[in-house]
């Protein structure tokens, strides 16, 4: 219903300018058939075909308004609305309505005590924005999400930026507020934050100070203390303590960073964790982004590379009384230019009491599909490697490979089990045009336990069609 009376929403403020708006449809279509290859009775030689086609409308009176809405059907030939958007803009203000998984940048103060949220936690309900400079008096945010109010406000005033926010939820008492001071003095920036929960009497307080100091274009030193109240963070509160250092060239970047997090109430149980934590990235030219360099990997005209460390004391209560430690290390490059390119990545956990979620995937095979599992390991490493080799400009060979090694895991709750898991993957795609393309790949997934006499196998054939228009 709610993706009902979403559409008919941007439908009927569409169609009130429709008449002097620009009007375009496009869309994309994927069809995908997964044939199993198990050797089990069952599985072998069966078929799962699925189908989705998007029709995307984009409409627009320019400068004033824009709508975009995909309309979907899915592979069980049901018909919804999936993402879609509203802009609105005027002289005074803008309006932003969305909804779907449409995300959109987080609002917060400077320190994060009052924020709209993760967008990458995008849910299927509708999302409204208002933003305006209030004539130059104040740059003001309204953000609304259903029961929930949020409402932004800052000024600028030479060195100064003072601010503050509200978060009301509308269903509940209370509500919680901020107040925020920002001064640039030279290379040092000072921010402060305080603010309360009024829906509690006592032990509603959170404040918090981050210091930034720049020595140079380079170097960048920063400090940051932040303390909210047990009622705010069940059932001990938290102080928080944590100084960084970050050094950035054209060609690497190294930072370093160690966090202090203890409790606050008196009588807590437990110390409080220390984590230490250093990353370098490297990277043989500024092509491409730092941010961008291993998600694509294809683009790269040279070569980069990455390493982090993370080490975490335990809080010496039950359940946590042993440390973790977590080691990361990426690499990816051009092998042959514009032909070759490699991705490589090692990922290793290693904490014997805390589960990690998601971190290891177990074979369904009901289902033929992995599914994500609670991991609780006394060590667990991963390690993946895929290739992009470009064969002409329309055929390109993608193999990749994954496997993990686990000691004493436990998953959802079964007995300790020591293994192995390998995943192959060999892909084939040619692109008809620029916008379509046909592939075919092959899958096999192996996963070994050796304190039982179980073997879970998944061996597929995926064969797919997409374009887009």
């Amino acid at each position: 219903m709610r993706k009902v009376l979403a559409l008919t929403l941007v439908m009927v403020l569409a169609m009130a300018g429709m008449a002097s708006a620009a009007v375009t449809l496009g869309g994309s279509f994927k069809v995908e058939y997964v044939i199993d290859t198990d050797n089990e009775v069952d599985a072998a030689g069966t078929g799962r075909d699925s189908a989705a086609l998007t029709m995307t409308l984009d409409a627009e009176d320019e400068g004033i308004w824009d709508l975009s809405v995909d309309l979907e059907i899915d592979d069980g030939d049901t018909f919804g609305v999936g993402d879609w958007t509203f802009d609105l803009n005027d002289e005074l203000f803008a309006v932003e309505l969305w909804g779907g998984g449409v995300e959109k940048d987080e609002v917060a103060t400077p320190l994060g005590f009052i924020g709209t949220g993760d967008p990458s936690e995008a849910t299927d309900i509708a999302r409204m924005r208002l933003t305006s400079d209030l004539v130059g008096l104040a740059d003001l945010t309204v953000d609304y999400e259903p029961n929930t109010l949020y409402l932004f406000a800052s000024k600028a005033l030479d060195n100064v930026t003072v601010g503050g926010a509200i978060k009301k939820d509308v269903t509940a008492e209370g509500m919680e507020a901020a107040g925020h001071v920002k001064y640039v003095a030279g290379p040092v920036t000072l921010t402060g934050e305080v603010g309360m929960d009024t829906a509690y009497d006592e032990d509603n307080l959170f404040l918090g100070g981050k210091v930034d100091y720049k020595f140079t274009d380079q170097l960048t030193v920063s400090g940051k203390v932040t303390r909210e109240g047990e009622n705010l963070v069940d059932p001990y509160g938290k102080l928080v303590i944590e100084p960084s250092v970050t050094y950035t060239e054209d060609l690497f970047k190294v930072t370093g960073k160690y966090t202090r997090t203890a409790d606050v109430a008196e009588g807590a149980p437990g110390e409080a964790t220390n984590k230490l934590t250093a990353s370098v990235t490297y990277r043989s030219n500024d092509d491409v982004a730092y941010d961008d360099l291993f998600d694509d990997y294809d683009t790269l005209t040279g070569y980069a590379a990455f390493a982090e460390v993370a080490y975490t004391t335990a809080k010496d209560v039950d359940g946590d009384k042993e440390p973790a430690t977590q080691l990361t290390l990426k690499g990816a490059g051009v092998a042959v230019p514009d032909m070759v390119w490699l991705f490589g990545q090692f990922k290793y956990f290693a904490d014997k009491d805390q589960p990690k979620d998601g971190d290891f995937k177990r074979i369904d095979t009901e289902a033929n599909t992995l599914v994500a599992a609670d991991l609780e390991a006394e060590n667990y490493m991963k390690l993946d490697a895929e290739a992009t080799v470009k064969v002409t400009d329309k055929l390109s060979v993608v193999p990749s490979v994954a496997y993990g090694s686990w000691k004493e895991v436990v998953y959802d709750g079964a007995d300790r089990e020591t293994g192995t898991s390998l995943d192959m993957t060999a892909a084939v795609t040619y692109a008809l045009t620029d916008d379509a393309e046909v592939g075919v790949s092959y899958t096999t997934r192996t996963q070994k336990f050796e304190n039982a006499d179980a073997e879970l196998k998944d061996n597929f054939v995926k064969v797919y069609f997409s374009t887009s228009f």
